[in-house]
């Protein structure tokens, strides 16, 4: 039998996709499987680099298209280079990340007759405002006809979907995403290591933010909660973005010390460093951030959006978004209460290990994967083969 080829083409490789795609191409069935990936060079963090090496070194196909996050006349390039790459490639399957992969890929795939996943990871016209998200939902609509599968990462993001942009429910599927569970002796010794590094003593209290610093993560929604007081003794923050400099000029009026860390490729040790992890997002699909940080066993503060309420149940606290007061509030009450940290931790590396682990992740990608090439093949029984 025959290995079927499918060719993953993603237009950021950062943050959350990025981690999608490390999993994706760390786990993929290579005996049933020949993956390809054609990228964006334009929104490419270090860790993508090392993908995209790794990658070319195991020798799979790789290949930069030139994608832009805005919608412009330069896309028509980006259209006749993933064109020419799904003819030299020929997959049986294409699997689409993010809304502009998945807005530029979803027509030329059906064009050329391959059956295409689409996983948007959010729901973007949710926080770009109401003139672009009102134009990006259309062009949503638009691409309905050529989405044989919506592959959502949690059920909050199919309905959204489904209900607001009109998405047949028989063509969505979830498919959570994954995160391993480190072992917990290695927890406390990156915890020591980076505690000591960061000079913060065995018995003080940080809170920890990890994200993209733009708007919809809500970073300056956190700040203001420090304004109430939270009993905590720093906030560490990881991850960059554009509305880096207003939030560190906003930080540096908080009444206890904020330290912006940057990007950071080991964000597994300063999760083990923290003693509860604060989302205070305005929207969300399904964070990796968030699970990595209950797979490392840190309670959890976070904003009931997207499929975030999903992914925590009962092991953490969950606040209504853009309210600093109750955010500030709950903080309040978990880091004055030792007991109640501590249970939360192990409720959700237990609900972690149960429902978000990467084998959960990755048996449901070979599931649909296996359906939309079965799909086409159904499909071209009786058909004449199309020249490449």
């Amino acid at each position: 039998m025959r290995r079927r080829r499918v060719l993953v083409v993603s237009e950021p490789m950062e943050y959350g996709v990025l981690s999608y795609l490390e999993r994706l191409f760390a786990g993929l069935d290579r005996t049933r499987w020949e993956p390809a990936l054609a990228y964006s060079a334009g929104r490419l963090a270090p860790q993508g680099r090392r993908l995209v090496a790794t990658l070319a070194a195991r020798g799979l196909r790789v290949s930069s298209l030139p994608f832009r996050r805005a919608l412009g006349p330069g896309d028509a390039r980006t259209v006749l280079g993933l064109a020419a790459e799904i003819r030299s490639f020929r997959p049986d399957v294409i699997h689409l990340h993010s809304t502009k992969a998945g807005l530029i890929g979803r027509p030329v795939a059906r064009l050329l007759g391959v059956p295409v996943a689409y996983t948007p990871h959010g729901t973007s016209w949710q926080y770009t405002g109401r003139v672009v998200g009102r134009a990006q939902r259309a062009l949503e609509r638009l691409c309905r006809r050529s989405t044989d599968m919506l592959l959502a990462v949690c059920a909050e993001e199919a309905r959204a979907f489904v209900e607001q942009v009109g998405m047949p429910a028989e063509r969505t599927r979830v498919v959570p995403n994954g995160v391993p569970l480190p072992e917990r002796d290695a927890l406390l010794a990156a915890r020591a290591r980076r505690r000591a590094a960061l000079g913060i003593g065995a018995s003080e209290r940080w809170l920890l933010f990890v994200g993209r610093l733009t708007r919809e993560k809500g970073l300056d929604v956190l700040l203001a909660a420090l304004r109430d007081g939270v009993g905590a003794d720093g906030l560490l923050v990881v991850g960059d973005g554009a509305d880096r400099a207003a939030l560190e000029a906003e930080s540096v009026r908080a009444p206890l010390p904020v330290r912006l860390c940057g990007y950071q490729e080991d964000v597994s040790s300063y999760l083990a460093a923290a003693d509860v992890f604060v989302q205070p997002s305005r929207s969300e699909g399904l964070p990796f951030a968030l699970l990595e940080a209950m797979a490392h066993g840190l309670p959890v503060v976070c904003s009931a959006v997207g499929g975030v309420a999903e992914a925590v149940g009962a092991a953490g606290v969950l606040v209504a978004p853009e309210r600093p007061h109750e955010l500030a509030a709950r903080l309040r009450a978990l880091v004055a209460d030792a007991e109640a940290r501590a249970a939360l931790a192990q409720a959700g590396r237990a609900r972690v290990a149960r429902a978000f682990g990467v084998p959960v992740m990755l048996a449901g990608i070979h599931a649909a994967y296996a359906d939309l090439s079965a799909r086409r093949s159904s499909a071209a029984v009786g058909r004449p083969v199309r020249a490449a």
